[in-house]
């Protein structure tokens, strides 16, 4: 059991433990279609909320999200091969495209029976998983699977992609998340479940942690990491952007209307990724990359941290992208990992885009608020809850 961190600092990893990577990203938001834009974006707590006009809503309640507007497949992408995918899977296929340029990954010959590929989505697919699409986009070869796990999904297949590596059945995994939920059905889904803004202002839109704080707004888009061995990179001398070093996973045990986690089981995957692989992190965390998207599993996070860390949580910053971003489903745990992968290679937190007033409910957390902060150390957990499933996974600067 944790102590608050009262405890001797984290040790190492055991000598013959398998470490894993990540050495490209892609992404497509509402910022843009690269990973880069994605961050100046949520750096610069910048909403990436307008007027939905992927369909009529103007006789609805919601009015706002995100959208990657004008989006068209990729130059480079077979006509037909992108005839035959939804937008998600255009979506998604198109991050995994940029991460594999990013990382230099070779796709040819034997080596593409080493390549996996992970999804994370909330919404059903159709005939063809998100997964498949991407595979077949890549010619990988290897493991291929989806996690429709709610908002957990993108970063559970971060973390399961970590654990593919350690267990060696491939070296290199194409890991992420994609949605693309603008859609009248959706939008009347999430409506009708109590939990979107009716806010027509993005300045209100989604407020993470604040007391006034009244749903979220959804989003579209994707990212992807590649995720791999460290001796194979160092080996084909690509450029390491951070270490995954914990991964942690669970289930609540709440009834479907009531799909927030208790601060129980969203504490205990935070404790199964700061223990997971022979490693004690819990000292060593420098940011949190929090879940938070407006609704009633803001505190239920903030709780369970301050509950594990004790009054050691005063000494972490604990930060929320979606009042930027919006909320985009099963790929929002991957866009939080990759906002944290820079954050560590930019030395920079975002702030929580339109936090006013901190939730009482909260406690003193460590917010930034208005604008980026200084990040000083070199490890951020990063946490994606949602209907059920809850997902922690730890990052460190090379």
């Amino acid at each position: 059991m944790f102590d608050g961190g009262r405890s001797s600092p984290g040790r190492a990893p055991v000598a013959d433990a398998k470490r894993v990577c990540v050495t490209g990203v892609g992404a497509v938001s509402p910022y843009g279609r690269d990973a880069a834009a994605f961050w100046s974006g949520v750096l610069e707590g910048r909403s990436a909320l307008g007027p939905i006009t992927l369909f009529d809503a103007s006789n609805g309640p919601v009015r706002l999200a995100g959208e990657a507007r004008g989006y068209a497949p990729r130059d480079d992408m077979d006509a037909a091969a992108a005839a035959a995918m939804d937008r998600r899977a255009l979506l998604a296929s198109d991050a995994a495209i940029q991460a594999i340029m990013h990382a230099d990954v070779p796709i040819t010959g034997e080596s593409v029976a080493q390549i996996g590929v992970i999804v994370g989505t909330e919404l059903p697919d159709g005939y063809a998983t998100t997964a498949t699409m991407v595979a077949r986009t890549l010619s990988a070869a290897g493991p291929v699977t989806q996690l429709s796990n709610g908002a957990a999904g993108g970063l559970m297949a971060v973390g399961e992609a970590a654990e593919w590596i350690r267990r060696e059945e491939c070296s290199i995994v194409i890991a992420g998340g994609a949605e693309a939920p603008v859609t009248a059905a959706a939008v009347a889904h999430y409506d009708g479940a109590g939990m979107l803004t009716h806010s027509a202002a993005a300045a209100r839109a989604i407020r993470p942690y604040d007391a006034a704080r009244d749903g979220f707004a959804l989003s579209e888009g994707a990212a992807m990491l590649v995720v791999e061995d460290e001796e194979v990179a160092i080996r084909r001398g690509a450029f390491i952007l951070a270490y995954v070093d914990g991964y942690g996973a669970t289930f609540s045990r709440a009834p479907v209307a009531q799909p927030a986690p208790n601060q129980y089981d969203a504490g205990r995957a935070m404790q199964a990724a700061l223990l997971k692989w022979d490693v004690t992190l819990q000292g060593e965390i420098d940011v949190i990359f929090g879940t938070a998207g407006g609704g009633a599993v803001d505190v239920v996070e903030a709780q369970a941290i301050r509950r594990i860390w004790g009054p050691n949580a005063d000494k972490l910053w604990v930060t929320a992208i979606k009042g930027a971003l919006g909320h985009t489903l099963g790929a929002s745990g991957a866009f939080n990992a990759l906002a944290a992968i820079y954050c560590l290679q930019a030395g920079m937190i975002p702030p929580v885009t339109n936090l006013e007033t901190l939730d009482p409910a909260c406690g003193e957390l460590e917010v930034p608020r208005g604008e980026a902060r200084r990040l000083h150390g070199g490890k951020a957990l990063v946490n994606a809850f949602g209907i059920g499933h809850n997902a922690s996974v730890i990052f460190s600067r090379p």
